[in-house]
C-alpha cells in the first residue's frame, strides 16, 4: 500500500510537471480548435467571428486603406511632449519617450482586429513587449491586472489579464504594414491584442497601470 501511494504521488508530480512544460491547458486546448483559414479566406469577411476560434496564419495581410475604424479617430498628440507612463503596483515606475519606446527590442506579429458585425482586417503590426516592460519597471506581489488608459480626458480604458501581458498577446505597436500608425488607427501608440475583439485595441496609448488584487485601479 505505501509503494501505491508513493507511485500515485510520482504519477501526479509527473502530471503535474507535464502541465508546467506545456503552459496553460485550457489554452492549448483553445489553440488546437482553432479554425485555420484558408488563403482564398477575405479577412474583411470574418467580421462576425471571434478571433480565439481563428487561425490567421494564411490569411492576406489587409492594406491600410482598406482598414475600419472604431471610437476616437482624432486624437492630436504631440510626439516630442508625449509619454508613456508606467505606474501602480511597480517598485520603479517608469515615463518613457517615443524615442526610447521605438529603441526597444522589437516585436512584430500579423494579428486580426475583429470590430463584431462591423469589419475585420488583417494586419502587420510592429512594436514591443509590455510583459518585458513591466518586468524592468519590477511589478510588486499580488500583481494580476494590467490597465491600459489613452490620454488625459476621458478616454478609452481596458483592464487585461496580466498573463496574457507576460505572455506577449497584449501587447504594444508603433507601426502597422510598415508605417507609423495613422492619427486615425491610435498614433503613436496603441493596444494589439489578438484574441480580444477590437474595441479592447485601447488607441492612443499614455499610461499602463499594473493592479494588484484588492487595489483601485
Amino acid at each position: 500500500m505505501q509503494q501505491r501511494r508513493r507511485f500515485l504521488a510520482l504519477g501526479a508530480q509527473c502530471l503535474a510537471g507535464a502541465g508546467l512544460a506545456l503552459g496553460w491547458p485550457g489554452r492549448l486546448w483553445a489553440a488546437a480548435k482553432r479554425q485555420i483559414l484558408g488563403s482564398h479566406v477575405k479577412p474583411t469577411s470574418l467580421y462576425n467571428r471571434h478571433p480565439q476560434g481563428l487561425d490567421n496564419r494564411n490569411l492576406s495581410i489587409t492594406p491600410l486603406k482598406d482598414f475600419g475604424t472604431m471610437g476616437q479617430t482624432d486624437v492630436k498628440v504631440d510626439p516630442a511632449a508625449w509619454r508613456l507612463v508606467i505606474d501602480g503596483a511597480v517598485k520603479q515606475p517608469l515615463s518613457l519617450s517615443l524615442t526610447q519606446v521605438k529603441a526597444r527590442p522589437r516585436l512584430e506579429k500579423t494579428v486580426l482586429l475583429i470590430c463584431p458585425g462591423v469589419f475585420s482586417y488583417n494586419a502587420r503590426y510592429l512594436g514591443f513587449s509590455l510583459g518585458r516592460l513591466l518586468e524592468e519597471a519590477g511589478l510588486l506581489p499580488g500583481v494580476n491586472r494590467v490597465v491600459i488608459r489613452g490620454p488625459k480626458g476621458g478616454y478609452k480604458l481596458e483592464n487585461f489579464q496580466l498573463r496574457e501581458v507576460m505572455e506577449d498577446q497584449v501587447w504594444l505597436a508603433y507601426r502597422v504594414n510598415g508605417q507609423d500608425l495613422p492619427i486615425k488607427h491610435g498614433f503613436p501608440l496603441r493596444v494589439v491584442a489578438g484574441d480580444h475583439y477590437g474595441d479592447d485595441w485601447v488607441k492612443y496609448v499614455a499610461r499602463v497601470t499594473a493592479v494588484a488584487t484588492g487595489k483601485k485601479q
